[in-house]
């Protein structure tokens, strides 16, 4: 089994080719990125990071190094570069991805090398990966930071945080990211469709997740978050939703529904999607009223959001609605963004709660990849909710897969 998981691992990576063709995309994305936020040095400090990588490393450097690194991108006067100050061994890797205009190795140590670099350069600020609010801007370690706070004490009070760089980053998806998380998400429906042909009264949870995951390494994909909990599988109605596991105490039952959270990740970037079905003919009142509020909540989201509105106002349409239709607003925030993570940092659809810090502040931007999800709670039959996938346009939104409009019957 371990050797068929790591098979599954390496065939939900990118190939190499394509990895390199997503950085330079977003290299090319760099200059305009740091000129926007005024930023003139940004600086990605690392060590050991098969053990501790920084979460943009997979989307602007690539592979792993050993030794302490610094890669550096320099929008000083005018005049963009790109350098990589690695360890002697490090370095042949470096060169041969053929990304950095310069790649300096050093034998005894990175401190000399790296202030004569920063020295040559002199920029007004250095950006650095620390953020109090958005965790894949918080790739800097503590103790990383105090390193470089000792390396470059003459420039410390230049830093800043790099969050609006990175948040841009891996916001702004390319061509190439769009396509290979729609194909993500097309393919996480096609095994909604094939274990939807499965299932039938008398499953406990367990056993359902288990069709999953045999679906899932049939055909070579792997779970978007941890295996135990994706899909997370709630059957009936006295199973409270969260971030949980199956348990065999609940099974499907005729009259009664069943829910998943289900994503993938397929050629590095993930798809996140929630689903609901009914084990009858035709859904009680009260689960139709349910089903029909989070799924036009969601709708009218999608219609309102666009590039240049907040993130809380956007999760402020669905709230109010989900309030005018007589139900309890929902405990989180309506939507996050998707990519090489299935909760993909930056800007978040969610309400000004002390939890989400200023991330709902931000503002949406086209082609960013958002997730709109959320549940109401019914009297006697449990909780109802939807998740989608949409790609922000120039000037709206774009589905990633059909919405489901009503409930997925197993008669």
């Amino acid at each position: 089994m371990t050797l068929r998981r790591d098979l599954l691992l390496s065939q939900a990576k990118l190939s190499r080719e394509n990895h390199l063709e997503i950085i330079r995309e977003k290299h090319n994305q760099i200059p305009s990125i740091m000129k926007e936020n005024g930023i003139e040095c940004w600086l990605i400090f690392i060590r050991e990071t098969e053990a501790n990588p920084d979460p943009i490393m997979d989307l602007v450097i690539g592979g792993d190094v050993v030794w302490e690194s610094a890669f550096i991108f320099n929008s000083n006067k005018n005049i963009f570069s790109k350098g990589a100050i690695v360890g002697n061994f490090d370095a042949p890797a470096e060169r041969e991805k053929g990304i950095w205009d310069e790649v300096i190795p050093y034998k005894e140590g990175i401190a000399e090398p790296l202030r004569k670099y920063l020295d040559k350069i002199n920029p007004h600020n250095i950006a650095l990966n620390y953020s109090e609010d958005d965790v894949v801007s918080d790739g800097l370690s503590h103790g990383m930071f105090l390193k470089i706070s000792n390396i470059l004490k003459d420039k410390k009070e230049r830093f800043i945080s790099a969050a609006p760089i990175i948040q841009a980053i891996r916001g702004r998806k390319t061509k190439t990211e769009i396509k290979l998380i729609t194909n993500t998400c097309k393919l996480t429906e096609e095994i909604n469709r094939t274990i939807t042909s499965k299932l039938k009264v008398g499953l406990s949870e367990p056993e359902i997740q288990r069709l999953f995951h045999q679906e899932m390494d049939r055909l070579g994909v792997v779970e978007a978050w941890q295996r135990a909990s994706c899909p997370a599988v709630d059957a009936g109605p006295d199973k409270e939703l969260g971030h949980i596991g199956p348990s065999p105490q609940f099974t499907t039952q005729k009259g009664h529904t069943l829910h998943n959270d289900f994503g993938i990740k397929l050629r590095g970037y993930c798809s996140d999607l929630q689903r609901m079905w009914f084990f009858g003919t035709e859904p009680p009142t009260e689960l139709i009223h349910a089903f029909e509020t989070v799924r036009d909540a969601i709708l009218k989201a999608a219609d309102y959001i666009k590039p240049g509105v907040t993130g809380y106002s956007v999760d402020n349409i669905a709230r109010e609605y989900v309030k005018s239709r007589g139900y309890e607003e929902y405990a989180h925030a309506l939507g996050h963004q998707v990519g090489t993570k299935a909760h993909d940092g930056g800007v978040i659809l969610g309400p000004l709660w002390e939890r989400y810090g200023d991330t709902p502040k931000g503002f949406v931007e086209e082609s960013n990849i958002f997730t709109l999800e959320l549940n109401v709670k019914t009297k006697n039959f449990g909780t109802v909710s939807l998740e989608e996938n949409i790609v922000i346009t120039k000037d709206g939104c774009e589905f990633l897969v059909p919405p489901q409009k009503k409930f997925i019957l197993i008669k």
